[in-house]
């Protein structure tokens, strides 16, 4: 998938290395204690790994995108989808805006910390009444002057109870008429409500967030007022182009196992991959692995040449490594059997942790809604509002 270089090859032994020291000795532990290790994210920073495709003078490594790739393939293939999830969500959702969208001091109060590991972000957008329809949202910033003021409430908001600060999508007038804010969510008025009993992902930090009359300043708004809507559906590109990502690589991690279990294991006086149904059920599941890696790895090509105009080919590549993945793991537990069922060997985790994947960054109804506009309605993407690499573009 990657057209690997020294500087890649560089990173991703260093990035192995260190995961296999620091971080897989206690992931069973982190995992049974639903904790995200806040610590995590101060090593991952002072390693770099934050920061490989951001700016050099914000503390990053100015690589290519194919370096966001190598790390969070890495990540997904230890099978630690709780806090890959949770450092997907600092660094990859609302940092990317900040770097198109922030002025300087923002980027030195928000974005630099952020990179170097001591501050945790997010990017609150979900409520409880509006997911994958952003437009539906209702929390309100009020203009107030010098400042808005923030009323409403975002739900299954990660690193919300772990994280500094937020960018939060805000609306400040009807339909799409929506602002980013950063708010610390230090903030007076700001309570937290985590959420800890969910299926898969359990050491990632969720939470409920509530703001009640917090005050806001100006200097905190990010990019233009009023065009938030447009900002955040240019970024969700990347955000799904990395859940494929993700999803390519935890289904990776449950077909090597699973190879290795057919080699070893023995039943009827047979190895398991010397059963022709087995055999050819490993055939599928190479088959849908290798296809979950091409249509990534095209999206990724795209997406570095034509940035987010290449949503049709990102919204496939989001869609179908998302379901064929889960075909895949489910696979993988019904090769291993019992054992397959058992919490310690791994293969429930990764089961439970992909399944966030067709619902998370828009639902697979939803991305089968945006490629029937492009593929029966011959819609074209309109404008290119944001480069999250390069910066802004509102008269495209």
């Amino acid at each position: 998938m990657i057209p690997y270089t020294q500087e890649h090859r560089m990173l991703q032994d260093s990035l192995r290395d260190f995961l296999n020291k620091e971080v897989v000795p206690n992931i069973d532990r982190w995992e049974k204690e639903k904790t995200c290790p806040a610590q995590l994210f101060k090593m991952m920073g002072d390693q770099g790994y934050i920061g490989v495709n951001y700016p050099s003078e914000y503390g990053g490594s100015e690589m290519d995108f194919w370096s966001a790739v190598i790390v969070m393939g890495e990540l997904s293939y230890i099978n630690f989808g709780g806090f890959t999830g949770s450092f997907y969500a600092h660094t990859y959702l609302p940092l990317p805006l900040i770097n198109a969208l922030g002025t300087e001091k923002q980027k030195q109060n928000y974005l630099k910390p952020a990179l170097l590991g001591d501050k945790i972000a997010g990017l609150a957008i979900t409520e409880p009444g509006a997911g994958s329809d952003v437009a539906g949202l209702k929390t309100k910033a009020e203009d107030k002057g010098d400042h808005y003021l923030v009323n409403g409430s975002k739900t299954f908001i990660t690193n919300g109870t772990i994280g500094d600060f937020v960018v939060l999508v805000t609306r400040t007038g009807p339909k799409h008429d929506m602002t980013l804010l950063l708010v610390d969510l230090a903030s007076s008025g700001i309570t937290k409500n985590p959420i800890t009993d969910k299926l898969g992902w359990h050491s990632s930090d969720t939470s409920q967030l509530f703001f009640d009359n917090v005050k806001v300043p100006k200097e905190n708004v990010l990019g233009e007022e009023h065009k938030g809507f447009y900002y955040l559906m240019n970024n969700i590109q990347e955000e799904r182009l990395l859940m494929a990502v993700m999803a390519s690589y935890a289904a990776r991690f449950a077909y090597d196992k699973t190879l290795r279990y057919v080699k070893e294991r023995e039943a009827f006086g047979k190895r398991l991959s010397d059963l022709q149904a087995l055999r050819h059920k490993i055939a599928d599941m190479a088959t849908k692995l290798e296809a979950c890696e091409a249509i990534t790895g095209t999206a990724i090509r795209e997406f570095i040449e034509n940035g987010s105009a290449a949503t049709n080919r990102i919204t496939k590549a989001k869609i179908y490594t998302a379901e064929t993945a889960m075909e895949i793991i489910n696979d993988a537990i019904q090769l291993h059997g019992g054992v397959g069922y058992i919490e310690e060997f791994g293969l429930a985790r990764v089961w439970r942790d992909v399944r966030l994947f067709s619902i998370g960054a828009g639902s697979s109804e939803i991305m089968r809604e945006i490629i029937g506009k492009f593929e029966i309605d011959g819609v074209v993407h309109e404008k290119l509002y944001i480069n999250s690499r390069g910066g802004v573009n509102l008269s495209a």
